[in-house]
C-alpha cells in the first residue's frame, strides 16, 4: 500500500503541471486536478483518499466533459489560467505545452522523490511524458496508459458443446487465448453462432463516434493485420486499404 500511496503521491504532484507560479508545498493544504470526467476519473477520486491521508493534503477535481476538455483546459492554458495546480492532459498536448512554458520539465522532481521511469511501461513513457521524443527530458508522469484488455464469455467457454466442437475443429482446448492469432481463431468460431436463441457476435471492439475510441479500439486491433489507412505509395488515397474487406 505504501508504494500505491507514493505512486498516487507522485501523479496528484507530477502529471503535466502547470508552469505557474511555484508553489511552497510545505503551506500546500489543497490541490486542484483536472482531468476529463470519465470512470478512470472516478477511480482517481477514490484513489486521492490515499494520497489525503498520508500527506494531509486534500484533493479537489475538475472533471469536464471529453467533448468539452480540450477546449476548456486548452484555453486555461493558453491564459495561464489558476484553476488547475495539477492537469492530466492529453498525450498530443505535450509538446506544445513544453515548448511553450506550460508544462514544467520534472527530471529534478522525479530524482529528488525517488520516482524512476523504469517503473512504467516503455511505450506510455515515450508518448506521455518525453519531450522531445526519446530523449530522458520529462514533462509528464504517465496516468492512464489506454491499455487495451479483453474479456470473454466464460459461461459459453465452459459448455461442454461448444468445447467439443472446438476441440474437433481446432485440435486445441477452447481457452482463453494467448495470441491474436487465437484471438481471431476463437472470434470466428463464435461469430454467428446461436447461443440460447441468440445470434452472437465473436468478438466485440469497443469504438465510438465522438472521440479516439476508432483508434483505441477498431484499429488497434487491426493493425496487427496489416490494416492501414491509405496506400502508403499515395498519400490520402483510402480505396482499398481502411475499407478493405
Amino acid at each position: 500500500m505504501d508504494k500505491l500511496v507514493a505512486r498516487i503521491a507522485a501523479v496528484a504532484a507530477a502529471v503535466m503541471t502547470l508552469s505557474l507560479a511555484p508553489a511552497a508545498p510545505a503551506q500546500t493544504k489543497q490541490l486542484t486536478l483536472c482531468w476529463a470526467a470519465w470512470d478512470p476519473a472516478n477511480a482517481l477520486v477514490e484513489l486521492s483518499k490515499d494520497f489525503t491521508a498520508k500527506t494531509g493534503i486534500a484533493m479537489k477535481f475538475e472533471f469536464v466533459p471529453w467533448t468539452s476538455f480540450a477546449d476548456r483546459f486548452l484555453n486555461e492554458l493558453n491564459s495561464k489560467g489558476k484553476l488547475c495546480d495539477l492537469l492530466i492532459g492529453d498525450s498530443q498536448w505535450i509538446g506544445g505545452s513544453a515548448e511553450n512554458g506550460h508544462y514544467l520539465k520534472l527530471n529534478d522532481f522525479f530524482d529528488k522523490n525517488g520516482i524512476s521511469m523504469k517503473d512504467f511501461m516503455p511505450a506510455t513513457v515515450l508518448g506521455y511524458s518525453e519531450w522531445p521524443k526519446n530523449t530522458p527530458n520529462y514533462y509528464a508522469l504517465p496516468a492512464m496508459g489506454d491499455a487495451v484488455g479483453w474479456t470473454y464469455r466464460k459461461d459459453w467457454f465452459s459448455r461442454p458443446a461448444i468445447r467439443k466442437e472446438f476441440k474437433e475443429k481446432h485440435k486445441r482446448d477452447l481457452a482463453p487465448p494467448k495470441t491474436l492469432d487465437e484471438l481471431k481463431e476463437i472470434a470466428q468460431f463464435f461469430q454467428g453462432r446461436v447461443i440460447d436463441g441468440k445470434t452472437v457476435y465473436g468478438a466485440y471492439l469497443y469504438t465510438e463516434r465522438g472521440s479516439e475510441g476508432i483508434t483505441m479500439g477498431v484499429t488497434n486491433a487491426l493493425y496487427n493485420y496489416g490494416f492501414a489507412y491509405e496506400n502508403p505509395k499515395k498519400p490520402y488515397e483510402m480505396r482499398g486499404f481502411v475499407n478493405s474487406p
